[in-house]
């Protein structure tokens, strides 16, 4: 799925579902993320896996939707975590006082290994 400079791909590793974003997340297709990240927890889905390590600018409103969906996973017993939140988006977080918000891991092998 592709909108305003935004794809966002899905895919399985083993119980995991890994959720790719690329590209710039703003107020244009934020919500897109949100919907996507909701629409799986609410299909079941209880380890989800962010690779931002593609992302090249996120604005307030991607904030918002990365922390609406980690409400909605921690609602449904799920586990929403970010990996590979490196350069320019890492200081992005830091400035915000967000990396302590979220569950933030290195690389996506990383990730895999300790949610597996």
């Amino acid at each position: 799925m592709t909108n305003g400079g935004l794809n966002i791909a899905q895919s399985h590793s083993g119980q995991i579902c890994v959720v790719t974003l690329t590209g710039r997340i703003d107020n244009t297709n934020a919500t897109d993320v949100m919907s996507r990240l909701n629409t799986l927890i609410a299909s079941g889905e209880k380890n989800i896996l962010v690779d931002l390590g593609a992302v090249l600018y996120l604005t307030s409103a991607a904030f918002r939707a990365l922390l609406v969906a980690t409400d909605e996973a921690e609602r449904n017993a799920a586990r929403l975590t970010l990996c590979c939140v490196m350069g320019h988006v890492r200081e992005l977080f830091e400035m915000g006082g967000l990396l302590d918000a979220f569950t933030v891991l290195g690389s996506r092998e990383e990730a895999i290994a300790r949610l597996g």
